[in-house]
């Protein structure tokens, strides 16, 4: 019987140990400057460095996926262990997740190529119904624009905002609608800072980027990381300046 014992408690001790081992997976998408693949394919940008800061810090190990935003956020809810981001915090998410740590800041707004359209009006969201407006598909900006009353026809849904720049230079839309950072970004890429421009922010769709944890994750393991978290705050360790000095290079 002892024997036995000590039989049992080794297969347990082998599997925890072997689970241990196991590399925790974080979610996200190509999104820069937050986070994107460099040339030799690792994941860089302002949020990763963060995220990377804080799972150090953590000491647990990991491996970041980068994957269309639709299949990254199912991947989350499949694992209790997994983590996403850069995920904007809002209350119709609240519930869905816990919040393990906050990241970089994000603000919205519509970009126009400079004398795309003459004369320039005053611009508002009621204005702006009445021409063609590139937004990504499935992102808290579309429904933003439906909610306020933008008809589908008005609106070019794209699984990617790095086409957008391109039918925006082509004029086969109007306005870009995005996060300010990604398209100035997009812009010194393309070589377009000069021609672009923002002509309207929307402050309501400004939001606080984190890093979230499925809503069912170990509750052990979220504490780890949520006092993790807070040492990586109290160092000044994730700050604005990570976030807008990042180098993206398409």
């Amino acid at each position: 019987m002892k024997s036995l014992s000590w039989a049992v408690l080794g297969m347990i001790s082998a599997c925890y140990s072997a689970f241990s081992q196991e590399k925790i997976d974080i979610y996200t998408e190509h999104f820069p400057p937050y986070q994107f693949l460099t040339e030799r394919g690792e994941v860089a940008g302002g949020a990763t460095t963060m995220v990377r800061l804080l799972m150090a810090q953590a000491q647990i190990d990991y491996q970041i996926h980068v994957l269309p935003w639709f299949r990254a956020v199912q991947q989350t809810h499949e694992s209790n262990t997994a983590l996403l981001y850069s995920l904007a915090r809002s209350s119709e998410r609240e519930q869905h997740y816990q919040w393990i740590m906050p990241l970089c800041e994000l603000k919205v707004g519509f970009y126009q190529r400079a004398g795309s359209v003459t004369p320039k009006p005053h611009y508002s969201l009621n204005n702006l119904k009445h021409y063609i407006v590139g937004v990504g598909a499935g992102q808290p900006s579309e429904q933003y624009l439906k909610n306020e009353g933008f008809k589908k026809s008005n609106l070019v849904s794209l699984s990617s905002l790095n086409q957008a720049g391109g039918l925006l230079e082509k004029g086969r839309i109007d306005f870009l609608f995005g996060a300010q950072s990604f398209v100035e970004q997009m812009a010194h890429v393309m070589g377009t800072e000069q021609s672009w421009e923002l002509v309207l922010e929307v402050p309501k769709l400004s939001a606080q980027l984190y890093l979230a944890a499925n809503k069912n994750a170990p509750k052990k393991y979220v504490k780890k990381l949520i006092e993790a978290a807070q040492t990586v705050q109290g160092a000044h360790l994730n700050s604005i300046t990570t976030c807008s000095n990042s180098q993206y290079i398409q």
